[in-house]
């Protein structure tokens, strides 16, 4: 038990497939041991029929059992209007890293005798504003004061950890490959004199990791087999306990191939009973393609911060996926730069978000223990008497002691209390951050996809089989009482489970019934894009971020009778977009194109200026400037024309524009942006308007 007369900071990696945390004490950071066995514990939640749960070690090890009741990866579906499927009942992926975070807290509370003064939360650098406001809710929910929350990019902690470890002159600029159990991060940073600065556009993957590579172990013991695999009966529970092991031994097999020139991979499944031998050759061929995407996306964010590979001091490898000494090898040849990898790569983000939140304590008041902490703390109590004797070990969550409790009013005791023996509270569609500006409509819009697509994915329901070890798969969800379909492989696993549907939906929908449930489903994920459907073919069009066309694409081709799904969107940022945040304003202007014809910038948009027209003179006028100076930077809350040092154009005609690079210091923008402005050229709203790429024509 920790000494509750010194304080102390805690850094937190929600890692796709793991979870690690680390105390930042008396200036110097250590991890802290999540789990019995090892330091990290598994990101996977288990939701029990009692209102209780389980997380990390406890729940892998009943999910053996409950299949049905756990969830994981739900890191990869943050913002994915349709919901994840747990015991039957609709979650959110916020709500699962509410649970995960909640029983993290918890047992670094229970350990330390107190709770910490500061925490800091990472996530991938790639993330929108989008993601991480549902990353806030998460926090939130888990009742964790947002004043005494940092959140921090992923290679910010890693080179926050690695600088201090080893020295790193000032402007030094490091580059950071991550690569995790479910996504990969490309970022360039410059060591400026209080931590790092990202520079330029992180790049990511979404969908590359650990389990892709454990996916690609499993499909060389699929084709070894001859597709044996296939032809087993996914309903018998000795196949369903037999392939995760299975899946067990592929993720152990791909771990020792980091050391071995070869592994052995035991397959004990009814009537298959053998063994099969992979190479270390064999693995790599196979996911070489996938970390040629990942060199090439490195490559574009050195492009993007304007350094070339020879600005680079190092390239720091983390995330624990960077073992593999093929990654090593084809970074350091490709880029021509050393690398540094660290002794146990899964726990630099922990430990760099330790030293950021122990260098920031002063910036807040520490973690109050009201509702959610000291709650956390009492549902602890809770699960862990819940569990079991044989669980009772290995769950994830923690008691709070005398010490805890005792600053606690009386009204914040009977909320824990409450807490500790309430079920968890009731599944949420996910919230689309346009909402919370004041766009009524897209509300109900993406509650009601989000309700249709959590019926069409009942209805569809796939019996996934999950594994653990290293890399996690995805949630295993069972729809009982069903008839068999031919057999689907739900990417990126192999799996060898059929799909099924109830037998009352074995007739096909016809295209205006499959409309009625995918429009509502689109309108939620993606508000700027449309559908329209033919035979079955769901033809997607419009605008969105890739997010967005993710989340609609996967609502889309759960509802019954979609053939295929035709992808013409066109991608955007998010603020490329003309959201329902802009237009419910009073003013808006929204740019929809950009051009660059060797002398000036001209652009179009769209606006509304209702009963008072845009005029300089008048009441609100339009500022344009260049995505290389932000809004913050240009001094939106100052007056007269020269705002920003002359960046900011001002105009007054809401139906075009056209500017010359001599306005723009002679540069040409990458993106031209516009905000509307009051009289005295303050900014009328930070959601007043939009950016758009400028093209050269």
């Amino acid at each position: 038990m920790g000494d509750s007369n010194v304080g102390y900071q805690v850094g937190i990696d929600l890692g796709t497939t793991f979870t690690a945390a680390a105390i930042y004490r008396d200036g110097r950071a250590t991890i802290f041991s999540l789990g019995n066995q090892s330091s990290a514990i598994p990101s996977v939640v288990l939701l029990r029929d009692d209102g209780t749960e389980l997380t990390g070690d406890a729940a892998v090890r009943r999910a053996l059992t409950e299949p049905e009741r756990v969830a994981r990866e739900f890191k990869r579906r943050l913002g994915d209007t349709t919901p994840i499927i747990v015991g039957g009942a609709p979650y959110s992926a916020e709500q699962l890293t509410a649970r995960l975070l909640t029983a993290t807290i918890a047992a670094v509370i229970e350990r330390e005798g107190d709770s910490p003064d500061r925490v800091a939360v990472t996530h991938p650098a790639n993330w929108g504003p989008y993601k991480i406001d549902l990353l806030q809710q998460a926090i939130r929910l888990a009742g964790l004061s947002p004043e005494s929350v940092d959140l921090l990019t992923e290679p910010e902690a890693a080179a926050i950890h690695y600088a201090s470890t080893e020295r790193v002159e000032p402007d030094q600029v490091v580059a950071v490959y991550d690569l995790g159990g479910g996504t990969f991060d490309a970022a360039i940073l410059r060591k400026a004199e209080e931590g790092f600065e990202i520079i330029g556009r992180p790049e990511g993957i979404e969908r590359m990791g650990g389990i892709d590579f454990d996916a690609a172990v499993f499909a060389h013991v699929d084709r070894s087999l001859d597709g044996k695999l296939q032809e087993l009966d996914p309903e018998d529970p000795l196949v369903v306990s037999g392939v995760a092991r299975l899946r067990d031994d592929c993720v152990n097999a791909k771990v020792a191939l980091s050391s071995d020139t070869d592994a052995t991979i035991p397959v004990l499944l009814p009537g298959i009973q053998t063994d099969v031998r992979i190479t270390r050759a064999e693995f790599e061929n196979s996911i070489r393609p996938s970390l040629a995407d990942s060199i090439a996306a490195i490559d574009r964010a050195l492009e993007s911060a304007g350094v070339t590979p020879d600005d680079v001091a190092k390239v720091l490898l983390v995330g624990g996926s960077s073992r593999i000494p093929v990654i090593s090898q084809m970074v350091s040849s490709e880029l021509g730069r050393p690398v540094a990898v660290d002794a146990d790569p899964k726990h630099s983000i922990a430990l760099g978000a330790a030293v950021f939140a122990g260098r920031h304590t002063n910036n807040a008041g520490g973690l109050p223990l009201v509702g959610g902490v000291a709650a956390a703390a009492g549902v602890a109590a809770a699960v862990a008497s819940a569990a079991g004797p044989e669980d009772s070990e290995l769950t994830e969550t923690a008691t709070p002691t005398a010490e805890q409790t005792q600053p606690m009013s009386t009204a914040v005791a009977a909320t824990a209390g409450a807490a500790a023996t309430a079920a968890p509270p009731p599944p949420s569609a996910p919230v689309d951050p346009a909402t919370e500006q004041g766009g009524g409509p897209n509300r109900s819009l993406l509650i009601g996809g989000g309700v249709i697509a959590a019926v069409a994915v009942a209805v569809v329901g796939f019996l996934v089989l999950g594994g653990g070890g290293d890399d996690e798969i995805v949630e295993t969800t069972v729809v009982p009482e069903a008839s068999v379909l031919p057999a689907t492989t739900v990417a990126p696993d192999v799996t060898i489970a059929e799909a099924v549907v109830p037998e009352t939906t074995a007739a096909p929908l016809d295209d205006d019934a499959i409309e009625a449930l995918v429009r509502p489903i689109v309108a939620g994920a993606a508000p700027q894009a449309t559908a329209a459907v033919a035979a079955g073919l769901v033809t997607l069009t419009g605008e969105a971020t890739d997010e967005q066309v993710t989340a609609a694409i996967n609502g889309v081709t759960a509802v019954p009778g979609v053939t295929e799904v035709a992808d013409q969107m066109t991608r955007r940022l998010e603020d490329e977009l003309c959201t329902e945040a802009i237009r419910s304003l009073q003013r808006w202007a929204c740019i929809t194109s950009a051009t660059f014809d060797g002398t000036a910038i001209a652009a179009t948009f769209d606006s509304e200026s209702g009963a008072r027209e845009f005029n300089e003179s008048g009441d609100f006028h339009l500022h344009f400037f260049s995505d290389s100076t932000s809004p913050e930077e240009a001094g939106i809350q100052g007056a007269g024309e020269s705002v920003g040092g002359g960046l900011w154009i001002v105009w007054d005609d809401p139906d075009g524009f056209t500017g010359t690079t001599g306005d723009f210091g002679g540069e040409i923008p990458t993106r031209l942006c516009v905000l509307v402005a009051q009289s005295d050229h303050s900014i009328a709203s930070i959601t007043s308007g939009n950016c758009f790429p400028v093209e050269t024509i």
